[in-house]
C-alpha cells in the first residue's frame, strides 16, 4: 500500500490510508504493525473521500484504472487481484475523474494531487484537471517510458 511507503519515507507525516476494500485495509494494517507504522497510519474504509473530513497537503492515489472491456487483454498476474482493485468502468478513468472532482475540497490551498493512471488516459485527464481549476499540472513517465503519473495543485 502506498500509504505505508509514504509513512516510512516521511517519518514526520501523518498518513490516512483510504480504501473501499476491508480486506485490503486489513492486510495493510498487518503490514503497518509489522513495519512499526501502525501508530502513524490511520486506516479508513471509505469510497474515495466521501466520508473524509480532514484537509490534506497531499493526496496520492492508485485507483483502479483499467477499462472493463480490457479484461481479456490484461496479464494473468493482474487477474489475481480482486476486480474492484483493477477495473473501473467503461473507460477506466471514471474513478480518477470522481477523485479529481472531490479532492479539491480535501486539499489545502496549493495542495498536491498525485495520481497513477492507465495507458492512453493522460491527455483526457490532463484536460479534466485543467477544467477543474487545478494548476501546475504535469505528467511523468514510468520506467518503460509510458505516461503513468499525473501531478496537479489546487487552490
Amino acid at each position: 500500500m502506498i500509504a505505508l511507503s509514504l509513512a516510512a519515507s516521511f517519518p514526520e507525516a501523518e498518513v490516512d490510508a483510504v480504501d473501499i476494500s476491508g480486506d485490503a485495509l486489513a492486510l495493510a494494517g498487518e503490514n503497518a504493525e509489522r513495519l512499526g507504522l501502525s501508530e502513524r497510519v490511520k486506516f479508513l474504509r471509505v469510497d474515495l473521500l466521501t466520508a473524509v473530513t480532514h484537509v490534506y497537503d497531499i493526496i496520492v492515489a492508485n485507483l483502479p484504472y483499467v477499462a472493463g472491456a480490457e479484461r481479456g487483454s490484461v496479464s494473468r498476474e493482474v487477474l489475481h487481484d480482486p476486480a474492484v482493485a483493477v477495473f473501473a468502468g467503461s473507460t477506466g478513468g471514471e474513478l480518477i475523474r470522481k477523485l479529481i472532482e472531490t479532492a479539491s475540497a480535501r486539499l489545502t490551498a496549493g495542495g498536491l494531487l498525485a495520481l497513477e493512471i492507465g495507458l492512453g488516459q493522460a491527455e483526457a485527464l490532463l484536460r479534466f484537471l485543467a477544467e477543474r481549476n487545478y494548476h501546475d499540472i504535469s505528467a511523468r513517465q514510468d520506467y518503460a517510458g509510458v505516461t503513468r503519473f499525473l501531478f496537479a495543485r489546487h487552490g
